[in-house]
C-alpha cells in the first residue's frame, strides 16, 4: 500500500472512531484532530484532500468566530475572557471537515458510526437506570442535558434513514433504544429538538410518515410513565406571576427569570461581556425570584450569544444561520441519495437550533459532534464529485 493510501485510511478510520465515540467520551473526542492534522499535512505536500473555499458560507462562519473575540475584547473582563475564548475556534472544524473531500457513501458510513456508538451509550445509560435507579441518565457523557441533545441527533439521523429504508429492522432497534434512552433523560428542550426536525423531515421525505409519527407521538404520550407525562405537560406550564410594577416576578420556569435577567445585562452592555463572565456579572442583575446566586449560562443560545458577543454578534449568528438554510434549500443533488442526506443534515441543524431555544448548547461535547456534521454538510454542497477513495 502507498503511502498516500496508508494516509487516506488513517484519516477515514480516525473519523470513524471519532464520530463512534462523540457520545461516550469527551477525550476520544479529541481523535478529530488527528484527520485535521493529515488535512494539513496533504496541503503542506501541496496535494491537498480539498480547499477551503471562502464561500458565503464559510465567510459567514469565520466572521462569526471572530465575533467572540471581538466580544472578549470589549467585555468587562477581558483577560478572563481570553482564557476560555479559544474553545470556539471548534467551530472552525466545520471549514477542516467540510475540505476533507468525502463523498456521500464515506459520509454515510460516518453517520452509521456516530449513531451506533449512541446506540451503545444507550444501552449502558438504560442499564443505569434499571439497575442503579438514575432517574434522569447520563450514561458516560457524565451530563444528561448533553446527552439528550447527542440522542437527539442520533434519532433524526436514524428517522431519515429509516424514512428511505423502512425494512431495516436493525436500525429500528436502534431508534427504538435512542429514543427509550431520550426519554429517559427527561431533557425537554431535546424532545421538542427531534420534534420539529422530524417535521422538517416528514415534509420534505414523506407527508404519511409525518402523519403516521404525530400519530404516535400523541398516542405513545398516554402509555408513558406518570412522572415522564408530568415532564412533557411542564414544557408549557409557565406559572408566572407580577409584580405592582406590572412586571414579571416569579415563575414556575427559572428559566424564564434567568432570560429576564440576561435581557437587563444585554441592555447595559450592547457590546457584550465577553466569554467566561456570566458568573461574575449575573449576581448584579438576577431577579429576588431567584434561588440560584449566579448560574453558569443562560439556558438560550441567542441570549448567551447576544450577551457574551453584543448585539453585532447575534446579528452575525443569525445571518449565519439564515446563510446555512440557503443552502440547504438550494442545494439539489446529483441523486436521490445526496439530496436525502443533505435533508437529514439539515434536520439535525434544526433540532440543535430548537434544542438551544432552552439551553446553552456549546458544550465541548455537543460542539465537536455539531460541527463536524456541519463540516461533512458543507463539503456536500461545494463537492462536485466523491473524491474520497471508498473505504
Amino acid at each position: 500500500m502507498s503511502q498516500t493510501e496508508s494516509s487516506k485510511k488513517f484519516f477515514f478510520y480516525s473519523l470513524c472512531v471519532f464520530f463512534a465515540a462523540s457520545t461516550a467520551s469527551i477525550a476520544l473526542q479529541n481523535l478529530i484532530w488527528f484527520p485535521v492534522l493529515v488535512l494539513a499535512w496533504f496541503h503542506f505536500k501541496n496535494k491537498p484532500r480539498g480547499s477551503i473555499r471562502l464561500d458565503l458560507f464559510a465567510a459567514w462562519t469565520l466572521g462569526w468566530v471572530l465575533t467572540f473575540y471581538l466580544g472578549a475584547l470589549l467585555g468587562v473582563n477581558p483577560l478572563q475572557s481570553l482564557e476560555t475564548v479559544h474553545r470556539y475556534l471548534t467551530i472552525l472544524l466545520i471549514l477542516f471537515v467540510g475540505s476533507m473531500g468525502m463523498g456521500v457513501l464515506e459520509t454515510q458510513k460516518l453517520l452509521k458510526c456516530f449513531t451506533w456508538g449512541t446506540v451503545f451509550c444507550a444501552i449502558f445509560g438504560i442499564g443505569k437506570h434499571l439497575f442503579l435507579h438514575q432517574d434522569r441518565i447520563d450514561s458516560f457523557s457524565g451530563d444528561k442535558m448533553v446527552f439528550g441533545g447527542l440522542l437527539m441527533t442520533a434519532l433524526l439521523i436514524q428517522t431519515g434513514s429509516l424514512m428511505n429504508r423502512p425494512k431495516d429492522w436493525l436500525t429500528w432497534i436502534g431508534f427504538g433504544l435512542n429514543g427509550w434512552a431520550l426519554l429517559l433523560t427527561e431533557t425537554r428542550g431535546a424532545w421538542v429538538g427531534l420534534l420539529a426536525g422530524f417535521l422538517l423531515l416528514g415534509w420534505r421525505f414523506n407527508r404519511r410518515w409525518l402523519l403516521a409519527g404525530l400519530g404516535v407521538v400523541l398516542v405513545g404520550y398516554f402509555f408513558l410513565p406518570a412522572d415522564i407525562q408530568e415532564r412533557v405537560k411542564s414544557i408549557t406550564r409557565l406559572d408566572i406571576s407580577y409584580n405592582e410594577n406590572h412586571e414579571i416576578g416569579d415563575s414556575s420556569q427559572t428559566r424564564v427569570l434567568i432570560w429576564i435577567t440576561g435581557i437587563k445585562i444585554i441592555k447595559d452592555h450592547p457590546l457584550g461581556i465577553g466569554q467566561g463572565n456570566i458568573g461574575e456579572i449575573f449576581p448584579a442583575y438576577k431577579m429576588k425570584a431567584l434561588e440560584e446566586p449566579t448560574v453558569p449560562h443562560l439556558h438560550d443560545n441567542f441570549l448567551q450569544i447576544a450577551v457574551q458577543n453584543g448585539w453585532l454578534g447575534l446579528a452575525v449568528y443569525l445571518g449565519w444561520i439564515g446563510c446555512y438554510f440557503f443552502y440547504a434549500f438550494k442545494y439539489q443533488g446529483r441523486a436521490t441519495m445526496d439530496r436525502e442526506l443533505n435533508w437529514t443534515l439539515a434536520c439535525c441543524f434544526l433540532g440543535a437550533l430548537v434544542w438551544g431555544l432552552t439551553e446553552f448548547t456549546f458544550s465541548q461535547q455537543f460542539m465537536y459532534l455539531q460541527y463536524s456534521l456541519l463540516g461533512l454538510h458543507w463539503g456536500l454542497w461545494k463537492c462536485e464529485k466523491d473524491t474520497f477513495s471508498k473505504a
